[in-house]
């Protein structure tokens, strides 16, 4: 009888862009071995809430597998899971640094120090994580590294670069930096599209600075898509990220990226983007006219990109994963 592997992914919600959920249905549609079957466990109610939260501890309890390998963000679910057959992903330890007080000790006891203690393997998605994760382990924990592939859906797509350049945004939280983007931007001949919610403020900047935009919310994957190929530039500068999956998406797709000089951005997007501060204003207004201005360090970049993205194939991380899970599993 084959070892059935739970993915346990959070509850969808339309208001955002879970790559991470889509990177998993990734790399194991069409998955067929002769020893692991792999089911996928979507949790029934957001996480938020305590009634909530207790309720998917108790569900996930009585979801296990033989595996049960916990894909990000819903950590705290390992809590009554054997801990032999228990995985843990971080995806990122960003709301440890945005959270104070009271709601900071309980996410790093309930989303990193117990799931570490229940759990027999923990992968971090970059070395940023994993390094960052040294801070809050009780002790000395094997942490592994596996980078993320995009979808086979992403598709190089060539286009004549806008003569009003098109500029795609991926998110609208604080850490996106999406502020500091629309100041660069004041009075310049181009369009924003925006993919993500946005705040009243970020609206009234928008507007402050003449900007001419597109805003998307709650899209589907294949919209999604679609906006990478009418679009001319990725600008992605962030301020922190557990990987950066939109560098690599652009890229596949033959898109001119500017992104952060920080990892793991800086890591993910290898010599295939310009790389900016994303404090300054200064530096992302540059770095952003250089790509409208400089047709050969466009295409310079283009064709980085596409040589860069070898380096996060699909069947070279899935192996990665099938290893550990039989590892685990004493399968050889």
């Amino acid at each position: 009888m084959k070892k059935k592997i739970h993915l346990f992914f959070r509850k969808p919600s339309k208001n955002m862009h879970y790559s991470i959920e889509n990177f998993y249905k990734e790399i194991f549609k069409d998955f067929k071995d002769e020893n692991l079957e792999i089911k996928t466990k979507v949790c029934p109610l957001s996480s938020k809430g305590i009634f909530n939260r207790i309720y998917l501890i108790f569900w996930a309890f009585f979801n296990q597998g033989d595996i049960n390998h916990i894909t990000g963000d819903i950590n705290f679910i390992s809590l009554f899971l054997q801990k032999q057959k228990t995985i843990n992903t971080i995806l990122d330890l960003y709301s440890v640094e945005r959270l104070i007080g009271f709601k900071k000790f309980l996410y790093k006891i309930f989303w990193i120090r117990l799931p570490i203690l229940k759990s027999s393997l923990i992968i971090a998605i970059s070395k940023k994580i994993k390094n960052d994760l040294k801070n809050y382990l009780p002790k000395k924990r094997k942490i592994e590294v596996i980078d993320i592939c995009t979808s086979s859906k992403f598709k190089k797509n060539s286009k004549k670069f806008g003569k009003i350049p098109k500029i795609l945004l991926i998110g609208t939280r604080d850490n996106k930096n999406l502020e500091r983007v629309i100041k660069s931007l004041e009075n310049q001949k181009i369009k924003l599209i925006i993919i993500g919610e946005l705040s009243i403020y970020q609206k009234s900047l928008l507007s402050k600075n003449k900007i001419d935009y597109e805003n998307y919310v709650g899209i589907n994957n294949n919209y999604l898509i679609k906006q990478y190929f009418k679009s001319d530039i990725l600008v992605f500068v962030s301020t922190y990220e557990g990987f950066g999956v939109p560098i690599i998406e652009a890229q596949k797709i033959g898109r001119a990226v500017i992104t952060s000089n920080l990892n793991p951005m800086k890591y993910v997007a290898g010599n295939g983007a310009l790389l900016v501060n994303p404090k300054s204003v200064k530096s992302i207004k540059s770095g952003i006219l250089k790509i409208i201005n400089n047709r050969r360090l466009r295409d310079n970049l283009i064709n980085k990109g596409y040589k860069n993205v070898n380096r996060f194939k699909r069947d070279n991380i899935k192996k990665k994963y099938i290893e550990n899970y039989k590892s685990i599993l004493k399968i050889t």
